[in-house]
């Protein structure tokens, strides 16, 4: 800051230094600056604010008459003035707000749905008649469609696409499934699926998923019949083990 600006009085210098610097590394700068190194970085520019109007004894006057109640400043920066000071308690609620608010962030390892199955899973023989896609019967997919729509459509929806009437409550660990996307049930094969239905995912730190296990409600048959249904509500086919 120099003597350039004489036209200026020294606290809306200060002011609008102060305000311009958090708005710059707050909302300008990409990407923006963390809040914590933003409140850093503004003790810096206030101990530089403090020690430009100290330099002079005018400047020390002209900021005290600036934040006087009978201010003798000209009216436009008289108006410019009080509208910076009605701005500065919500200025400081916001930057307060806004580092202490609370956001929901999910760990990372909620981004790799696909976690390595136990060997018994690669290993596993599937029934004969859920086995092949191709030749599974209408009748066992009916009754699929029977045992999701008990216990499976709360969650992951008429349509198989994870939107239950339950679905909006469950954030976390991960929202319900929407199987019609072509990076979940369409890339898993047949035994993988029964191992997740099986044994769901809530005691399991690696899997980290909201959904129960079904081992203990449904028979083995039943879980197969709802997987039938499943793929077939979602349009989509299991893969093979490579």
């Amino acid at each position: 800051m120099d003597d350039n600006n004489k036209g200026i009085p020294s606290g809306i210098i200060a002011l609008v230094t102060i305000i311009g610097s958090y708005v710059l590394m707050r909302f300008v700068a990409q990407p923006p600056l963390p809040s914590t190194l933003t409140n850093f970085f503004m003790m810096f520019i206030l101990a530089g604010v403090v020690i430009y109007i100290t330099l002079e004894d005018s400047r020390i006057e002209e900021f005290l008459d600036f934040i006087s109640f009978r201010s003798k400043l000209p009216l436009v920066w008289d108006i410019f003035r009080k509208a910076i000071f009605a701005a500065i308690p919500f200025f400081v609620a916001y930057n307060v707000y806004s580092t202490e608010k609370i956001t929901y962030s999910p760990p990372g390892e909620l981004f790799q749905p696909h976690v390595t199955p136990p060997q018994w899973v690669v290993d596993y023989k599937v029934p004969e008649w859920a086995a092949n896609p191709e030749k599974w019967e209408q009748r066992f997919i009916d009754q699929g469609k029977k045992i999701y729509e008990d216990n499976c459509l709360p969650c992951h929806g008429k349509d198989a696409d994870g939107k239950g009437p339950a679905a909006s409550s469950i954030r976390y660990p991960a929202a319900p499934t929407n199987f019609k996307e072509p990076g979940t049930i369409a890339q898993l094969p047949v035994s993988y699926v029964y191992w997740r239905v099986r044994d769901g995912g809530i005691f399991d730190k690696q899997f980290n998923s909201a959904m129960p296990g079904w081992g203990e409600e449904l028979e083995e048959e039943e879980i197969w019949k709802v997987i039938m249904y499943t793929y077939h509500k979602a349009g989509v086919k299991p893969r093979t083990w490579e």
